[in-house]
């Protein structure tokens, strides 16, 4: 039976915006980082998974964020595997303040990929000792999203080494950050964000042109997407839902 992992975290300077209210991208960053020191801990990150040439790739991640963390602030961060099935395997997180009122929660679908045809492979089965079935799973991340049919605004970068992560490719939470970046600040001033439906199809490789566009599809929704700029390829699908700051 698998186990539930912890990790605590103080909200850093680096880490927030004016108003002193941590950023949604350095939330999932923390989220994550809980989940890489379990990996480690359970043998099964992506060190140890050199000897299948293989490693992690996220598909899809759901987040909801009830409230933001505060500069100086003591959040505690619990993760464990939610499930397995073939190729697919789920991982969910929890975000607490000091008195266990909930903050945010995410949930996630990954895959294994061999690291040398780059395709995705089946799981062990012997892996799904590593689920944690002694609590409700967060509902899986089965949605489907559009693409950006009207692009209300675009912006392009060329992949860096700082971009990368130990994989080689674009870090999932760098594309997150950039997609927020290539926003109108009148939005990531202004306003929070309350969801994240996020949907990784295509790697992002040092030296590739990637743009971002954006589409408003209501007051509080917007879609994005993400393109190789030659291909013409999404590369990552997402939408946000987003309330004004009070």
């Amino acid at each position: 039976m698998g186990t539930l992992h912890t990790e605590y975290f103080k909200i850093r300077t680096s880490e927030i915006n004016h108003l002193k209210l941590l950023h949604p991208h350095a939330l999932i960053q923390l989220m994550q980082e809980a989940s890489m020191q379990h990996t480690i801990r359970m043998k099964v990150s992506v060190w140890d998974l050199e000897r299948l040439h293989s490693s992690w790739v996220l598909l899809k991640m759901q987040v909801t964020i009830h409230h933001y963390p505060t500069l100086n602030e003591d959040v505690r961060v619990e993760t464990y595997p939610s499930g397995l099935d073939g190729y697919f395997t789920y991982r969910d997180y929890f975000m607490y303040d000091q008195n266990d009122k909930l903050y945010a929660t995410i949930t996630s679908m990954w895959t294994l990929m061999n690291t040398a045809s780059r395709k995705i492979m089946k799981i062990p089965d012997s892996f799904g000792s590593l689920v944690y079935g002694e609590t409700n799973a967060l509902a899986r991340p089965e949605f489907r999203l559009k693409s950006v049919d009207n692009i209300e605004r675009t912006s392009e970068i060329q992949v860096n080494y700082y971009h990368l992560d130990w994989n080689g490719h674009v870090n999932n939470v760098q594309l997150v950050r950039l997609i927020l970046e290539s926003l109108d600040s009148n939005i990531t001033s202004k306003m929070k964000m309350k969801s994240m439906s996020v949907h990784f199809k295509l790697e992002a490789m040092i030296g590739q042109t990637i743009v971002f566009n954006n589409e408003t599809v209501n007051d509080q929704n917007i879609r994005h997407a993400v393109k190789d700029k030659i291909t013409g390829k999404d590369l990552l699908l997402a939408e946000t839902e987003w309330e004004a700051l009070v």
